[in-house]
């Protein structure tokens, strides 16, 4: 509805009820800006709209039409386009499936198919429908600033970067008793970061709108970005995962994954959204092979002693043989990635082991945002392994002179394949950051990236090997989430990565939307070496991947050449892959052109000749415009809009309906005489719902699908309130009482939570009914 307010019209878009004030949200009708105002603070009354004919020409007038008609909505229409991306149907779905009522969905696209586009669709609807909403973006520290980007470029919303220097500063501006996440807004975070538990108390104490978690399977059970996630996902509104690699042979792992923010094990699936290329119309094409490196006899030396070294420590830990058999699956992982980072981490050991202390994990003063992952932490390495130290010394020195006289035969291959390509641009990667300072030395040339390095020399890296190509050095921790195929269409694996996801993430760095050329990948492994015991892992776990997905998944592509290449490296017959498939019922799969899909292709044709932003609706004069009736039958023709609307004047649905009136008028002869005729048939916008009986049944539909949206809604909020659970009573101490400090927090904040969300239910209860009204646009006189 139109106001006035601080003395100029302005249109009500929410009302947002509070104990003593009420939130106003308007809308300037000139600027479109909105500002939240406070009831009775601020003096509000109704404003007349008073739609007088304005006679303009038939081009204006056509221009017009074409506004009106890109602002037809429906009532799962997402409310924002982004205005510089070319928007694709398939990648409109999820938005709609959101506005629609679903409150988890999993975008399980392919890599490089536009998830960061269709997670930020959702984003851009959920800040547009309600400009108080509070919404958490969950990612890699990599990607950290590219989603900041991403969000400001193509939707225009000013998204706020989260770290520790960031809390800090916003904590200190702030009450005591204020948390820094009670303003509305987008905040983007790292995943590490929100892991840590004063950082997850702190957000996890807020109702979230939405929570996005990019690159999900990193955030799968057991592991502590599982638990903090889950936390904060417990009082979240919805809750988009997003993740390429949903399923990768781990059962477990994937139902923890599509666990996330489920209010209890009873509750419906997630909605999973999984395009392959071929399902969107890619006719774009991947090669990919496994190549076997013969390796040196000092090469095959040092794997046979470590062999021997780490079956005498697994059976013979002394202490601590959890911690000791970490120890020898790492150097194990680290002998397959190359000699000279097996001897980095032996000579650790022995460093460690020789000053006969187990060295602690330390924790930094100030928790860095994010853990790198391609380096090894002392802590890991120093576990003690024989029960004869002295013995164990001796066998590291004989590995360490071992490893120092082997030669790096992967390396000869991979300047070998260098020289064969030389004028293509190459992407290498290997998991640990060792191995890349290995190869950045005998290959000076290459721009690196690693865990390392800034966030800023990150973003820089990336950009020039986009923009000049050459050869980059990435480790997993660093590449993850980036886009690298500005120039590039080759990637390298070193290693064999012993997780089959993270081939794919790999590759999909430079197999992208935007890719015009054919992506060729290629993935070393040593012969002779347990680099036979991980690819039949990779085979097994694929294959579960296949029972589960189809063979026409991404990952199960990878079956026949990894059943090969297990073959062709240690002889290995089929495995078995009876146990570890996923449930069926964890997941409800959104089908290729779901209704999603035919609303999103509506939309896109709506706004087509406009470009790709929605002009929004302007109340103003009725434009009048005069034809000659040659192909038009003479009369007047009225265009109407009819627009289901909230008790709070939020927009449900709005539709253009035309109305013709039959008679022969004659020419207008001045603009006074146009506007005469054209208010004598305004009147008929009243009438809509009798001369077009199609507009009762349409706002009948768009009511029946917003109840079922408000239903969905309330379903939600009330599953979120059964989510507190009866605590047990507390009994203080003799001399202190922090156990009962402790659980009136827990009360005050469960009530807090109990609060929030009856507030919810009450608003989406009041909002539930809506009311049509039919107002004049546009008037064409035909005439004879």
């Amino acid at each position: 509805m139109d106001v006035w307010v601080r003395g100029r019209r302005s249109r009500l878009a929410a009302i947002v009820a509070h104990e003593d004030c009420c939130e106003l949200h308007v809308a300037a009708d000139a600027t479109r800006t909105r500002q939240i105002l406070l009831w009775p603070f601020d003096t509000v009354a109704g404003a007349h709209v008073d739609r007088r004919a304005r006679v303009v020409s038939l081009r204006a007038w056509m221009r017009a039409l074409a506004r009106e008609a890109a602002t037809q909505i429906d009532t799962a229409t997402p409310r924002a386009i982004p205005h510089d991306v070319k928007i694709v149907p398939y990648q409109l779905g999820p938005a709609i499936a959101a506005a629609a009522g679903a409150s988890r969905i999993l975008l399980a696209d392919e890599v490089g198919l536009g998830k960061t586009i269709q997670a930020g669709w959702i984003v851009a609807d959920a800040v547009e429908r309600d400009a108080g909403a509070r919404v958490l973006l969950a990612v890699p520290a990599s990607v950290k600033r590219q989603w900041v980007d991403e969000l400001s470029t193509r939707f225009g919303i000013a998204a706020t970067a989260v770290d520790a220097r960031r809390l800090r500063t916003m904590v200190a501006d702030l009450p005591v008793d204020v948390s820094p996440w009670t303003a509305p807004g987008v905040y983007v975070a790292s995943l590490d970061f929100l892991k840590r538990g004063d950082v997850a108390r702190s957000a996890g104490g807020h109702v979230w709108d939405l929570l996005v978690i990019d690159e999900a399977h990193t955030a799968a059970a057991p592991t502590a970005r599982h638990a903090a996630l889950a936390g904060i996902a417990t009082h979240a509104r919805r809750v988009i995962t997003i993740t390429a690699t949903p399923f990768s042979g781990n059962a477990a792992g994937f139902a923890s994954l599509t666990q996330i923010g489920s209010p209890s094990a009873a509750a419906a699936p997630p909605l999973m959204f999984r395009r392959s290329r071929a399902d969107v119309g890619d006719p774009r094409r991947r090669r990919h092979g496994f190549a076997t490196v013969r390796i040196s006899a000092a090469e095959a030396r040092l794997q046979r002693l470590l062999e021997r070294y780490s079956r005498a420590v697994w059976h013979e830990a002394a202490g601590d043989p959890g911690g000791a058999r970490l120890a020898m699956t790492i150097l194990r992982k680290r002998a397959l990635s190359s000699s000279a980072s097996a001897a980095q981490s032996l000579r650790r050991r022995l460093d460690s082991l020789a000053s006969r202390a187990h060295v602690p994990r330390q924790l930094a003063l100030f928790e860095r945002d994010e853990e790198a992952g391609d380096d090894v932490d002392a802590a890991v390495l120093s576990a003690p392994g024989l029960a004869d130290p002295e013995r164990e010394r001796r066998w590291l020195r004989t590995l360490i002179a071992a490893a120092d006289a082997a030669p790096d035969s992967k390396l000869a291959f991979l300047q070998r394949l260098l020289r064969r390509v030389p004028t293509e641009s190459v992407v290498v990667f290997t998991e640990y950051r060792d191995t890349l300072v290995r190869l950045a030395a005998a290959l000076p040339q290459a721009l690196q990236l690693h865990g390392g390095l800034g966030e800023a020399e990150r973003a820089e890296v990336q950009a020039r090997f986009n923009t000049v190509g050459g050869l980059l050095l990435a480790t997993d921790a660093a590449a993850e989430g980036l886009n690298l195929h500005g120039r590039c269409r080759v990637a390298v694996n070193y290693e064999l990565p012993w997780n089959p996801a993270r081939l794919e993430q790999r590759i999909g760095r430079v197999d992208r939307i935007g890719q015009t050329r054919a992506v060729h990948a290629l993935t070393l492994t040593a012969g002779d070496t347990a680099e036979d015991l991980v690819i039949r892992n990779m085979v097994r776990r694929l294959t579960r991947v296949v029972a589960a997905l189809g063979r026409e998944d991404r990952l199960g592509v990878f079956l026949d050449e990894a059943r090969m290449a297990a073959i062709v490296i240690g002889g290995a017959g089929p495995p078995d892959a009876s146990s570890g498939r996923p449930q069926n019922d964890l997941i409800e799969r959104a089908p290729i052109g779901s209704p999603a899909d035919e609303s999103a292709a509506a939309v896109l044709q709506r706004t087509a000749s406009l470009g790709s932003e929605v002009v929004r609706a302007r109340r103003g004069d009725v434009l009048v415009a005069a034809i000659r009736a040659t192909q038009l039958p003479a009369g007047f023709f009225v265009v109407i809009a009819c627009t289901a609307e909230t008790v709070d004047g939020a927009v449900a649905a709005k539709r253009l309906v035309v109305l013709h009136a039959g008679c022969r008028p004659a020419r207008p002869v001045s603009h006074a005489g146009a506007r005469a005729d054209a208010e004598g048939v305004l009147t008929l916008a009243a009438r809509t719902r009798d001369v077009d009986p199609s507009v009762e049944s349409w706002f009948g539909d768009v009511c029946r699908e917003h109840r079922e949206a408000m239903a969905m809604a309330i379903e939600r909020e009330t599953a979120l309130i059964g989510e507190q659970s009866a605590r047990a009573p507390v009994q203080s101490g003799l001399f202190e009482r922090r156990a009962i400090d402790a659980d009136e927090r827990d009360t005050a904040r469960a009530a807090r939570f109990d609060r929030e969300h009856r507030r919810r239910i009450a608003e989406l209860q009041r909002t539930s009914a809506l009311h049509l009204t039919c107002e004049p646009s546009l008037v064409l006189i035909s005439w004879r």
